[in-house]
């Protein structure tokens, strides 16, 4: 008898742990191939961008995606901020997207045609001024002499599981002020590159399948094809820095010149990027006085994972139980 009740009392407690490891409320949305991308970047900081740290995790199938970034403040203020994460979902195939909310369980809807994409608050402290602030100010930039230069060093290294190669990248720019003063800016970009292997191809192809689509949406052409090795991040940065001297419309072609080039093989793992100024014209004569030698700032964006995963489909959906306004 006492064993008999022994055993009813070891049934009950293994059925009971059974109970607690299976979920209350299982997936039951199918599974397909996902590309899943998962990018961590370094952010020194710059006027107007607080020293930050993050983390984007991209997935992506032919007509949806989800974006998931994380920010954590690094700087003598900004690190004592709660981390920051937005997620935003893209459905191609009915035209719309949604930004989630965890805290309050909601989900804000709008058109995916003038949407724009959310800029997370700790990588972008005040929003850029696109007007030409340039115009009004009494010292004016104009832009001289580019030179953009790639060489491949022949190092190579392992960087997350990817064989990479080294390039050396230098994006020289002259600028001459009213009184034909002269300064020069500098970009270093410390390039890693992966062959792209067939599993990698796989991911790419599917990224690049909801690119195409999502331009057609929206009107816009992306190439697609050629290497991007400024991460835009570092773009947002530049323009936002010269914005108070430099023409918008200048800007614009400064940095299409520097976003994509055919030069690089491979896909970019691991990218480092430094800005440094040096010269007399008027805008940056302070600016010297305060860094000295250092650099403007400092940017690295590596990515740690690019790889396809089987997932679920509620991924690119709001979860249930959140509520969705317009």
């Amino acid at each position: 008898m006492f064993r008999s009740s022994t055993n009813v009392v070891v049934a009950a407690l293994f059925l009971a742990a059974c109970s607690a490891l299976k979920p209350s409320d299982p997936d039951l949305t199918p599974i397909n191939p996902t590309a899943v991308l998962e990018t961590h970047t370094v952010n020194a900081g710059i006027q107007d961008f607080p020293a930050s740290e993050g983390t984007t995790l991209s997935y992506t199938r032919a007509n949806v995606q989800r974006n998931e970034t994380s920010f954590k403040g690094t700087g003598a203020i900004s690190r004592f901020l709660d981390v920051e994460t937005v997620v935003r979902i893209e459905r191609l195939d009915r035209k719309l997207s949604w930004a989630l909310d965890a805290k309050s369980k909601r989900a804000t809807e709008c058109p995916l045609k003038g949407c724009p994409a959310p800029i997370p608050r700790m990588a972008l402290a005040k929003k850029p001024v696109e007007t030409d602030k340039a115009g009004d100010s009494a010292c004016r930039l104009k832009i001289g002499n580019t030179t953009f230069t790639i060489e491949p060093t022949g190092q190579k290294r392992s960087i997350n599981g990817f064989d990479t190669e080294q390039y050396d990248i230098k994006w020289l720019v002259t600028f001459r002020d009213n009184v034909s003063r002269k300064s020069t800016s500098t970009v270093s970009i410390d390039l890693w590159t992966a062959p792209v292997t067939p599993a990698l191809e796989d991911a790419k192809a599917l990224e690049k399948a909801f690119v195409r689509a999502r331009d057609k949406i929206l009107g816009i052409d992306t190439d697609t094809e050629r290497i991007g090795i400024l991460p835009p991040e570092v773009g947002r940065m530049i323009s936002s820095y010269l914005s108070a001297n430099v023409s918008p419309s200048d800007r614009t072609n400064l940095l299409a010149g520097a976003k994509k080039t055919d030069k690089v093989k491979g896909q970019p793992i691991l990218t480092n990027v430094t800005w440094r100024f040096t010269g007399e014209a008027c805008s940056m004569q302070q600016t010297m006085k305060d860094i000295g030698d250092k650099p403007l700032f400092t940017f690295i964006s590596e990515v740690k994972s690019h790889k396809m995963v089987p997932l679920h489909d509620s991924l690119f959906a709001p979860p249930k139980g959140y509520k969705i306004t317009k």
